[in-house]
């Protein structure tokens, strides 16, 4: 039997019989915390312990399989057997490794589900040592963390636990959040694409949870989307498509209907997507589709449609009320307005000679600016106002000509 195959039957059973856990008695099980903790610090000091402190915290966890700090302190454990197998199989891991780690979630997960009497904070917990003496949020979260990253390893090297594949029912509660988080972070190369089923389907159970922060995981997953797209990871433009319109469709359900923006996917965040979006020519929002000005004058675009509506529709920002003479401005502030739009000109025809298409450029100019005269294109709020005056015309289109070549002596 594979090792994937070994590994999801395993945490099957495991699920199993987790989704049962008996009820312990909290006057039995609260000095067992101090003994299962001492158990930990012993194997962190000695790891040639750990084959007598396992069996004995596996004791513990078995007469308190509901409690929070022995189950989580025995997942702990677990995690360092896994990593002391896989050492001593020169950093390879072994079967029996898996499970313990498969072991490991489960008990973390428990410790999420207890009741807060089990698993809240512990200070100046009495032990045979000194150090590691005090049990909070932060020791458990710690714990999942490097739970998740070792299954994500794992999972990238073909041995995939269930809870990973997004093939399993998963509820925006307990440390689905973190684990999103852990698992996306990871998700840096075409190998670590495998992560990305749980990333989605943790995005998806989160969709519509109250909170902004219960959301994070559309947030993750747009990220996520958008690594692999910065960095070529991937390419296929179908899939670059799908990957950048859903990402806008996450990143719009996490900020929710008033858009408040927060560190979790900020300012800067935001203007990345809407970057990648341009440059890859991505139609996401109404009407039709243009292209980022870095595309225009390139051999892919060249003259094509989304190109000179691109160009079109930039000429809104400089065909302005103003240089239409549509307001009462004085002549004066008429004519700087429309030697802007010239300037703008002039810089588009350097731009694309520059690019290598001095002929592409000028014909595409002078095309874009007869059929923006006309009204047959352009922005909406360019469509009520005065075109074009025919003699102005003329002299934009004069200033799309590539220049005359210098005369050699």
């Amino acid at each position: 039997m594979p090792a994937t195959t070994r590994l999801a039957v395993l945490a099957i059973a495991l699920f199993a019989a987790a989704a049962l856990p008996a009820s312990a008695d909290p006057q039995k099980c609260e000095p067992l915390v101090p003994l299962t903790l001492e158990a930990v610090q012993t194997v962190i000091k000695d790891g040639a312990t750990a084959t007598v402190q396992v069996p004995l915290v596996d004791g513990y966890v078995k007469d308190c399989p509901d409690h929070g700090w022995i189950t989580l302190l025995g997942g702990e454990l677990d995690l360092m057997v896994f990593k002391g197998l896989r050492n001593a199989n020169g950093g390879q891991p072994t079967q029996d490794g898996v499970n313990y780690l498969a072991r490991a979630l489960l008990r973390s997960d428990v410790f999420h589900n207890a009741g807060a009497s089990t698993s809240d904070n512990r200070y100046n917990v009495a032990t045979g040592r000194s150090d590691y003496n005090t049990l909070d949020y932060n020791i458990a979260a710690t714990s999942r963390r490097a739970i998740i990253d070792e299954l994500a390893t794992l999972a990238v090297g073909s041995v995939v636990h269930p809870y990973l594949t997004g093939t399993v029912p998963l509820e925006c509660k307990g440390w689905l959040t973190s684990d999103v988080q852990t698992v996306s972070y990871k998700i840096d190369t075409a190998e670590e694409k495998v992560l990305l089923p749980f990333v989605e389907a943790g995005a998806e159970a989160c969709r519509t949870a109250r909170t902004q922060s219960d959301r994070f995981p559309l947030a993750l997953k747009a990220k996520a989307y958008m690594k692999l797209i910065e960095k070529g990871i991937v390419s296929d433009r179908a899939e670059v498509e799908r990957m950048l319109i859903a990402a806008e469709g996450d990143v719009k359900d996490f900020l929710g209907p008033d858009g408040y923006r927060s560190l979790l996917f900020g300012e800067e965040d935001a203007n990345q997507l809407k970057k990648l979006i341009r440059k890859h020519g991505v139609h996401t929002g109404e009407g039709p589709a243009t292209i980022d000005r870095s595309l225009w004058f390139t051999k892919e675009y060249i003259g094509s449609e989304v190109a000179v509506r691109s160009l079109a529709a930039s000429f809104g920002d400089y065909w302005t009320p103003l240089a239409s003479g549509d307001t009462d401005a004085a002549a004066e502030e008429v004519a700087r307005a429309r030697s802007r739009f010239s300037v703008y000109i002039i810089e588009l025809r350097k731009q694309g000679a520059e690019a290598g298409f001095p002929e592409e450029t000028s014909k595409m100019l002078a095309e874009t600016l007869t059929a923006f005269q006309k009204g047959d294109i352009g922005p909406p709020e360019t469509m009520n106002q005065k075109p074009i005056p025919p003699w102005l015309l003329t002299v934009l289109i004069n200033l799309t000509k590539p220049p005359e070549p210098a005369p050699t002596e």
